[in-house]
This record gives C-alpha cells, structure tokens and sequence, in this order.
C-alpha cells in the first residue's frame, strides 16, 4: 500500500451541532412568523364567522326605540305620539298651571299623603290623643280595665287603658358605651 498518505478522518462535531441547532431555530421562527401573519390576515373573518351579526338585533332595537321617542307618529291603538322634547316641554307647562294633575288619566291628586314614619302609619291632620296623667280614667267615663265596672264587663267601645303605673317614661341615656338605655325609674340596669 504504497500511495499518498491521506488525512485522517474527523468529524467536526461542533459545526454539525451549531447547524442543526440554528436550522432548527430558523424553521420555528418561520412557522411562527407565518402563523401570526395568518391569524391576522384572518382575525376578522374568523370573528365574523364566530360572531357575526349577533348585534345587528340590539342595534335594530335601539334604532327603534329612539325613533319611538324622536319621531311623532300614530300608535297602533288609535292614539298619537310625540317627540320626547315636546313632551317634556307640555309636562312643564302642565305643572306651572296646575301642578296636582301632572298624570292626564288618573283624577288630581288633592289627597295628603302618609308622612314616612316608623311603625303604624298615622294620618295628616290628626294627632293621638294624649294619655292621662297618673292611669286615671280617659274622658268619657269609661272605667279602666280590671277595675270590674259593668261599662269594663259589657265591652265599651271607649278605649282601653293600660293598667300600671301610668304612661311609660322616656328612655333614659346610657351610662356606659355599649350599654342598654334603661327607662327612667327602672329597678336595675342592663350590664
């Protein structure tokens, strides 16, 4: 074997592995690129597609009801309507002349009305009758209950009185912070 000497066979490693690598690198960024042009390119038909048309009914309805109150017309009733501004314009003038029938259907409203208190409510105008000082008898005669008087037994239509030591005292303040209020000439107060 006589000849030229030959070079020894090696692998440059390094060089294969640093190729392989960067032709990997440059394949996915290549498919990613394309994927991001794609969806782009095909965002809004996509989206058409999904969901297209849903809100053409919302619009179609709000288109409606603003040309309802914008636009003077007749009802399917045989009534009229018309626009909000000149409505809102007889509601004013309405109230300047008479401000108790602001509601054309309904009579003038001239009744008082419930003043918003808790508890039962109270009529305008008229106040409670004041208790008696001391459980005495209110006007009228009638005996107090338990008192076994006949007007008592029959069931006058006078009121009743509670029995007791008269009317009930007013709250007194409390002595502490968290404490109860107790009523004034109460035998003992809550801890």
């Amino acid at each position: 074997m006589s000849g030229p000497k030959r070079n020894p066979d090696k692998l440059n490693t390094i060089g294969v592995v640093v190729v392989g690598i960067c032709g990997a690198v440059m394949v996915y960024v290549t498919i990613v690129a394309l994927q991001a042009f794609y969806m782009n390119d095909t965002s809004e038909i996509q989206t058409m597609a999904d969901y297209g048309g849903q809100d053409t009914l919302a619009k179609g309805h709000k288109a409606d009801e603003l040309r309802n109150i914008s636009e003077a017309a007749s009802n399917a009733g045989g009534t009229y309507r018309i626009p909000i501004e000149a409505a809102m314009k007889l509601v004013v003038e309405d109230a300047k002349s008479d401000p108790s029938h602001l509601v054309p259907a309904l009579p003038p409203s001239t009744k008082a009305t419930i003043e918003p208190q808790f508890g039962r409510p109270k009529a305008l105008g008229t106040a409670p009758a004041p208790a008696p000082e001391g459980g005495a008898a209110p006007a009228g005669g009638a005996a107090p209950a338990g008192a076994g008087s006949a007007a008592g037994a029959a069931g006058s239509a006078a009121p009743m009185t509670p029995t007791g030591s008269g009317p009930t005292a007013p709250l007194a303040a409390p002595t502490r912070e968290g404490a109860q209020p107790t009523r004034a000439g109460s035998a003992a107060a809550h801890p």
